[in-house]
């Protein structure tokens, strides 16, 4: 009965973990995305004649 309580433990820290972990890289994607949209909005502004 004990092996069975530890790899369950091991699953849920390991499915926790890989939850945290693309909780994670979506965040920076998004964060990414925003700088990208405001580089292209510099670039279109440093690109129209005044």
């Amino acid at each position: 009965m004990g092996d069975t309580v530890y790899l369950a433990a091991a699953y849920g820290v390991f499915w926790l973990v890989s939850f945290i972990f693309i909780y994670s890289l979506v965040g920076r994607q998004r964060s990414l995305q925003k700088d990208v949209e405001l580089l292209e909005q510099l670039a279109q502004d440093e690109a129209r004649p005044e």
